[in-house]
């Protein structure tokens, strides 16, 4: 059975930024290291991009945290794909598909900056990625506030190769998925066979973002101060808001040979949300669930009750990988296998027949 890794991460790197247009050379992106006995800790570096400090999402792989995550930093910025593929061995993966980091956040007001960062990094990816004998490929970066060029980009990375989705968070700009300017993009997605990927994030919304200005960023634990909205602050409700506006919409109607799956946010929330769109609409949405809709669990989820409520048919799962984060999980097949309550069906759907139908490898 393949098994297929729907949800990886690149840590994105100097070289992520090499193919970016002459004209905008000045603006790269650009490293920046801290002391660690300061209030940053191991989370001690950043990028400076569009005159600013951004902290969130992946820091630079310089920092010391990067470091001790156990995996070679050319495996983790994509700069070694031989090694990464030897990882890959190892944690019993055919296929992996590989997310960015540093883009679960918003990287620089300045839009057409954006779009440039977005062009250097998918040429990047697309020639890393082809290098790997089919087995990693990339979801695209585009500049959702700009759908012409993104239509563009969508064209130009389905040519580039290896590119097998395109990357979306709950909130684009503070815009939710389903604004009407967005619609151009699912058409070209839709006609270049690209689904939509909404990635869990902490700052695709730049007003909530600016609420959490001055609090420290790093990992809970290591600090004694306590955050002011809690632990995973206004992560993964981003993903839950994404699945209510597009499933409350008309967009699957619209385009109905487009997918959209939902990433690193856990499954048993879709039953009490699919609940919550009524009956009316129940049958429409099982049929989303079964054909153009998808959702990537964590291994312990309660998947014989999702299963039983909403079928086993939109169920896949990812690993993080390098991410040290909760979301990280090794060894996909092992750990649906020991679970003991699925069967061996329901498992080949999530490793394999399910992953294959989203992403039309």
């Amino acid at each position: 059975m393949r098994v297929i890794d729907c949800d990886a991460h690149v840590e994105e790197s100097v070289e992520s930024w090499q193919y970016l247009d002459p004209e905008f050379y000045l603006l790269r992106p650009i490293p920046v290291l801290f002391p660690e006995d300061t209030c940053f800790g191991t989370h001690n570096a950043a990028w400076v991009i569009d005159y600013k400090l951004r902290f969130f999402a992946s820091n630079p792989t310089s920092m010391k945290r990067a470091q001790g995550k156990g995996t070679a930093i050319p495996v983790q910025e994509m700069r070694d794909v031989k090694e990464r593929i030897g990882c890959m061995d190892e944690l019993g993966l055919d296929t992996q598909v590989v997310f960015p980091s540093l883009w679960l956040g918003c990287l620089a007001e300045n839009v057409e900056l954006e779009a440039a960062l977005a062009r250097s990094y998918n040429q990047f990816m697309a020639t890393q990625c082809n290098q790997s004998g089919g087995r990693i490929f990339y979801v695209a970066i585009l500049p959702w506030r700009r759908p012409d060029l993104a239509v563009q980009e969508i064209r130009r990375v389905k040519a580039l190769g290896s590119a097998v989705g395109i990357f979306a968070r709950g909130l684009e700009w503070d815009r939710p998925l389903t604004h009407p300017d967005h619609w151009p993009i699912y058409q070209e997605a839709e006609r270049q066979d690209l689904p939509v990927t909404v990635h869990t994030g902490n700052g695709s919304s730049p007003t909530i973002s600016r609420m959490l200005e001055g609090v420290p960023r790093p990992f809970y634990d290591e600090f004694p101060q306590i955050h002011p909205l809690g632990k995973g602050i206004v992560s993964n409700p981003y993903v839950l808001y994404g699945f209510t506006q597009i499933m409350s919409s008309t967009l699957l109607d619209d385009f109905p040979k487009l997918r959209v799956a939902f990433l690193e946010a856990g499954i048993e929330w879709t039953t009490r949300l699919v609940k919550g769109l009524g009956e009316k609409k129940r049958a429409k949405v099982d049929r989303w669930l079964a054909e153009q809709v998808f959702v990537s669990c964590a291994l312990d989820d309660d998947l014989p009750y999702v299963a039983g409520k909403l079928g086993d048919d939109f169920i896949v799962t990812a690993t993080d990988f390098p991410h040290g984060d909760a979301f990280r999980q090794d060894q996909l097949a092992q750990g649906l296998i020991k679970r003991g309550d699925l069967t061996d069906a329901t498992i080949e759907k999530i490793l394999n027949k399910n992953p294959e139908r989203l992403y039309h490898f």
